[in-house]
């Protein structure tokens, strides 16, 4: 009798197997389901020799590759959220004003992967993919009220020679289901470039914009040297805010990741300094370390240098400096004017330790005690600031 228990257990059981010459070494269903499977050391990945085989939707566990490496020895069951899609009441009236919309072709080729540059630079190659940023308007969408902006893809980047593999997979398993109910919308895509050139290493930024930079070195001094034009926010964004609020150009706004404009972004790492989830990288893509809120230094005025100009007043977003009377300090009778006789004063609540105060003062009468050095840009901001920005 207990034989019969065990021979039917065996019978029963299911297994996950990997086909070696699909896998691209994404690596994503090694993070998202360890316990199935491994990358091994010829760089594919594998599934355990023994694995829980039940714990995840078996669906969900194949969908997760963006190459269709993964197979399952079972019947495949409906991925979980999409048994959860509800029917939104009238549904039809918002289709049928979409139904003869000729589709948006740049969106198409997105996600086919066919919308990207590449550019010839000085000791480098520049490569631009432009992930899909819209759902194409599928009957589903409409029927289930799907959203109108796509989810982020995931992305993997492989350099091989002279080639260069890039996919990208949908993952929100929602708009996924509405994956191959039409002729133009895949669940991911596999593109190879085939390049003129021999590269030593490459660099790469997936943005929350869907925008994907792989830099290719092909001299060694461009890829020591080499820094991005602006701060980046990862993947281990929580969007908690307090980045976009302490930014002092405005360079960051919300999403389901925070993003950073580089056309605003003066490399302050204030973003970083406050994130409490070290999701911010420099320009040279190290982490910016996080300061604790009480140790954060604020700006210091030297009062013997300072000559009440206000520049550092009007540079300030966020109101951390005003003028008061220069009590206590020697002022020359020579030089009666109104601004010898005013110096600057830090609000220290206020302050976020973004050194434009720093930056602006020609007399070097302020400072922020914080190391950190960027791009001066030097009075160049006050422009920024009397542009209305």
């Amino acid at each position: 009798m207990a034989d019969s228990a065990i021979q039917e257990t065996v019978k029963t059981a299911e297994k996950f197997w990997v086909i070696p010459e699909l896998c691209i070494a994404c690596d994503a269903c090694c993070q998202d389901f360890p316990e199935v499977f491994y990358m091994g050391g010829d760089q594919k990945a594998h599934a355990h020799e023994t694995h829980p085989w039940d714990k995840y939707n078996a669906r969900v566990v194949v969908d997760v590759c963006p190459t269709a490496a993964i197979k399952f020895s079972g019947e495949l069951p409906p991925a979980e959220e999409v048994g959860k899609l509800e029917e939104v009441p009238g549904w039809e009236l918002e289709w049928a004003r979409w139904r003869g919309v000729e589709e948006d072709v740049t969106e198409r080729d997105r996600r086919y992967g066919r919308d990207f540059a590449i550019e010839q630079k000085d000791g480098h190659v520049l490569v631009t993919y432009q992930f899909p940023t819209r759902v194409p308007a599928v009957q589903n969408r409409f029927k289930f009220g799907l959203p109108e902006e796509m989810p982020l893809y995931r992305s993997h980047v492989q350099l091989s020679g002279r080639a260069l593999l890039v996919a990208g997979w949908l993952t929100e398993p929602k708009v996924r289901s509405l994956t191959h109910t039409t002729r133009s919308f895949p669940a991911q895509f596999v593109n190879t470039l085939e390049l003129e050139h021999d590269f030593i290493g490459m660099a790469t930024r997936y943005d929350a914009h869907g925008k994907l930079e792989v830099v290719l070195f092909t001299d060694p001094v461009v890829q020591e040297t080499w820094q991005w034009k602006a701060h980046f926010i990862t993947d281990k964004c929580t969007a908690c805010t307090i980045c976009e609020r302490v930014c002092p150009t405005n360079a960051i706004t919300s999403g389901e990741i925070f993003y950073i404009d580089p056309e605003l972004c003066i490399n302050c790492s204030v973003c970083g300094v406050y994130c409490p989830f070290d999701a911010i990288d420099d320009s040279r893509d190290v982490t910016v370390a996080r300061i604790k809120a009480k140790q954060i230094p604020k700006a210091v005025v030297h009062e013997e240098l300072c000559t009440g100009c206000e520049f550092c007043v009007d540079v300030c977003p966020f109101e951390a400096l005003e003028m008061r009377p220069a009590e206590g300090v020697h002022v020359d009778p020579n030089h009666p004017l109104p601004q010898t006789s005013q110096i600057a004063f830090v609000i220290d609540k206020n302050c976020v330790s973004c050194k434009l105060c720093e930056q602006v003062c020609i007399k070097d009468a302020i400072e922020v005690p914080r190391q950190h050095q960027f791009e001066d840009i030097g009075m160049s901001f006050m422009h920024y600031v009397t542009d209305n920005h």
